[in-house]
């Protein structure tokens, strides 16, 4: 993409109305940017412009062009200067979620080599455990008629999941109920999403009871990851075997270390923090949408019940690793759910040098916000319609299944997510389980569901009501 080739300025791109100083400000909020984002692409097209303030950005929706933009990365792009400074005022140390250029190739080996897929494997017994555990949770819940917020129950879920595969110490939240070390994650996650978004970095110059709080929770969650190093460490050494068969992130990490020679602990810690603030958050809200889906339609429900009944058995939660790989219908289901509601709807990006983008001069440092959910949405036919058979290579409506570049529920290009393999085992994990043994009812008391961007994109609002299947006539 060279410069030379513009054929307009961002001045000359439409968009919404701006007022003098404030620009879009006023049409703007954290909570709904992707739906106006959305909205006005519809208007203005595939390229157009906004402001907040003196703050510029040019939004893309053509998949085209976005998959251009994160092919380069991360050589000719990087997230917004917003995501690395506040890695660095939050934590000190970026993992490689947040790192860039160089330094991002050489983190990402950290986390390729934690989540290589021979490792998820032998990683499964845990997500099994607290499968069973959320059983049981969710079973309580039926027996006594209760209609239950799924969403933080599926955080529990996550977080016990992540806390365990990240340094391998069970949080057993499901059962202990919120620990303190959730109670710091969250915090901190929160602290995190809000600072993203915040027109003026007050913290800076003074601080508020909440930031001396989050202060305290990095401190907290800093010494517990450095206590579970140490004793990764010794198990290390006392079982060497667990440098080619790790039992968790942690010690995957720390054998990388030891082959390399070139991994520092604060990058080990800094990867840790990543897996534990990203791995939570995003797939229990996965979960929840999936849910909300299935529940608002039962013929889908019941078809992704007869298939999980199939594959289990007389399990209430699949077994091994290879049941897990035989729900075909199943990862379907999950994948239109990331279709239609996946928790980054949008991305942010800017370029390292002037280039161009969609014919469209962008000078160094601009931000870019890439509509990835609307990019998908147009990439096929009946785009707004359910439909986990478009994802089934043998079914007769697989010629409407997105193709890879259109399907960026997990980014594209060389920062594709490596978690992406542990999103999906999780998922289906959990909702075979599900499926398998409870019926799904949403409970519309209070209102339909909402999106609600905070970071990812949360259900707001989603309760259901569940009743144990006790007869399977398909079983």
């Amino acid at each position: 993409m060279s410069a030379a080739t513009a054929t307009r300025e961002i001045a000359d791109l439409p968009g919404p109305p701006r007022l003098p100083l404030l620009g879009n400000a006023h049409r703007v909020r954290t909570a709904s940017l992707h739906q106006t984002t959305e909205q006005w692409s519809e208007l203005y097209g595939p390229v157009f412009r906004f402001d907040i303030g003196r703050r510029r950005f040019v939004t893309i929706s053509d998949a085209d062009e976005i998959n251009r933009v994160l092919r380069d990365r991360p050589d000719g792009f990087r997230r917004w200067r917003e995501v690395l400074d506040n890695a660095r005022e939050m934590t000190g140390t970026f993992g490689v979620f947040a790192a860039e250029g160089g330094d991002w190739r050489h983190q990402r080996r950290l986390a390729v080599t934690a989540l290589n897929s021979n490792h998820l494997q032998r990683y499964f017994q845990v997500i099994q455990t607290s499968s069973e555990r959320l059983y049981r949770r969710l079973a309580d819940a039926a027996r006594e008629g209760r209609t239950i917020d799924i969403g933080r129950e599926l955080g529990s879920f996550t977080v016990d999941v992540t806390s365990a595969l990240a340094f391998g110490h069970d949080l057993n939240t499901l059962e202990r109920g919120e620990s303190e070390l959730q109670g710091h994650i969250e915090r901190v996650f929160a602290m995190s999403a809000r600072r993203l978004i915040m027109p003026v970095p007050y913290w800076r110059w003074f601080k508020l009871p909440a930031d001396r709080e989050v202060e305290r929770s990095l401190i907290a969650i800093q010494n517990a990851v450095e206590a579970f190093m140490e004793q990764a460490k010794e198990r290390i050494a006392a079982r060497p075997e667990l440098r080619d068969a790790p039992e968790n992130f942690l010690e995957g990490m720390i054998a990388a270390q030891e082959t390399d020679g070139t991994f520092t602990d604060e990058e080990i810690i800094g990867n840790v923090f990543t897996l534990l603030l990203a791995g939570e958050d995003t797939t229990a809200h996965t979960i929840a949408w999936t849910i909300w889906l299935l529940a608002s339609r039962p013929e889908h429900q019941s078809r992704w019940a007869q298939e999980a009944c199939e594959v289990l058995g007389e399990q209430r939660a699949p077994a091994d690793y290879a049941a897990t790989e035989q729900l075909h219908y199943g990862e379907a289901v999950v994948r239109e759910s990331m279709r239609l509601k996946p928790v980054a709807p949008v991305l942010g990006v800017e370029p390292l040098a002037d280039t161009t983008v969609a014919g469209t001069r962008i000078p160094a440092g601009t931000r870019l916000l890439l509509l990835t959910r609307r990019a998908g949405l147009q990439a096929v036919a009946r785009a707004s319609e359910f439909d986990p058979d478009r994802w089934l290579a043998d079914d007769s409506a697989a010629g409407d299944a997105p193709d890879q570049k259109s399907f960026l529920a997990f980014g594209a290009g060389p920062r594709f997510c490596p978690g992406r393999n542990l999103a999906f085992l999780e998922s289906k994990t959990a909702l075979a389980m599900i499926a398998r043994n409870f019926e799904l009812e949403l409970d519309t008391t209070g209102g339909p569901v909402t999106e609600l961007f905070s970071f990812t994109m949360v259900p707001q609002g989603l309760r259901v009501r569940l009743r144990e299947r006790t007869v399977m006539a398909h079983c």
